[in-house]
């Protein structure tokens, strides 16, 4: 009978979890929760982490005696120390999380995180006995101070901002994921704005403070992160 409609096609199980309007399952409400606890906490690494392009560039300059064999090291050549440890170290990582899958002793998201926190705080308490030295004889430091600080941020980069990324596609619900993704953007965001705040005050105290606030925060972020620990993994619902 013309006028009649065709029936609404039935649509298959993948097609009904990617529709925008299907609801939530508590698995995937979970997951998602485990997102954003993981994005706010990447902002207390990020902040510190991003001081690279702003008070490390001024301790470099000011505070780092750059001479080698009387050749003065230019100042923004400290900004490749990070992405030469990034090529020298990627490899590394890899493999041992992949050995460490295979023995069934990969350590979980949240744990990688705390030691990405505790990698940033060393980096940072390596500045903090280096401008004690300063302090103290009112010399300048070596280039070998900060090239280890930088060697110890790009190890803690290597435990978050790859497993991070991995970690919203493994979680977040197809017909979300670009959502999400967007999300954990937005709080790199927000951690470079923040970083950008707090380096204002570079100058404004002492050396020692600066770098060692840079030391306690990463530090009460990770270990919050290991109370929460337990309650992250079980709203993981097995994705590791």
């Amino acid at each position: 009978m013309q006028g009649q409609g065709k029936k609404p096609k039935k649509l298959t199980k993948e097609e009904k979890l990617a529709h925008p309007n299907t609801p939530l399952t508590t698995v995937e409400k979970q997951r998602i929760a485990v997102i954003f606890i993981m994005a706010f906490f990447s902002i207390f690494f990020w902040s510190a982490f991003e001081q690279a392009g702003a008070s490390l560039t001024i301790f470099a300059e000011k505070f780092t005696d750059r001479h080698i064999f009387g050749w003065e090291m230019p100042t923004s050549w400290f900004q490749s120390v990070n992405p030469m440890f990034i090529i020298l170290f990627a490899p590394l990582f890899s493999k041992l999380w992949i050995k460490l899958a295979k023995k069934g002793l990969e350590p979980s998201t949240p744990a990688k995180f705390t030691w990405a926190f505790m990698s940033l705080a060393f980096g940072f308490l390596i500045l903090v006995a280096a401008s004690y030295v300063i302090q103290t004889t009112g010399v300048k430091v070596g280039i070998f101070w900060l090239t280890f600080a930088y060697m110890f941020h790009t190890m803690g980069e290597l435990c978050l901002s790859p497993v991070g990324l991995s970690l919203v596609t493994k979680l977040a619900p197809l017909r979300f994921a670009s959502l999400l993704m967007g999300t954990w953007f937005l709080a790199n965001a927000a951690a470079n704005f923040t970083a950008g705040f707090y380096s204002g005050y570079f100058g404004h105290i002492s050396n020692v403070q600066f770098f060692g606030w840079l030391v306690v925060m990463p530090l009460i972020g990770g270990g919050i992160l290991m109370l929460l620990r337990k309650k992250i993994i079980q709203w993981m619902n097995g994705v590791q």
